[in-house]
């Protein structure tokens, strides 16, 4: 039987909060070791559009089919400036 290992995802998506900023969104991907397989970083001019990219990033790059990501650091109007987001899954060695 094949060994599986175990690789991790991370997603961060951070705003610029500069009048007319873009968000940022960094993804990386790692194996059990530690050692970077993947790390791509993007500018969208919006957030949904950034999180429409990484749900095809995790369907290209994983078995999984998306990635929950989390929202915190609230702006003055109390909309979400930042998400992030981890995951880990199992591929064959």
């Amino acid at each position: 039987m094949a060994r599986k290992t175990v690789n991790s995802i991370k997603v961060e998506l951070r705003k610029n909060r500069e009048k007319g900023g873009a968000w940022l969104c960094q993804l990386r991907t790692a194996n059990e070791t530690g050692d970077t397989l993947v790390d791509l970083t993007t500018a969208w001019s919006n957030a949904s559009a950034a999180k429409r990219w990484v749900k095809s990033q995790v369907q290209e790059l994983t078995p999984r089919k998306s990635i929950k990501l989390l929202g915190s650091v609230p702006d003055e109007k109390e909309k979400m400036t930042y998400f992030f987001g981890t995951m880990s899954y199992k591929v064959d060695a």
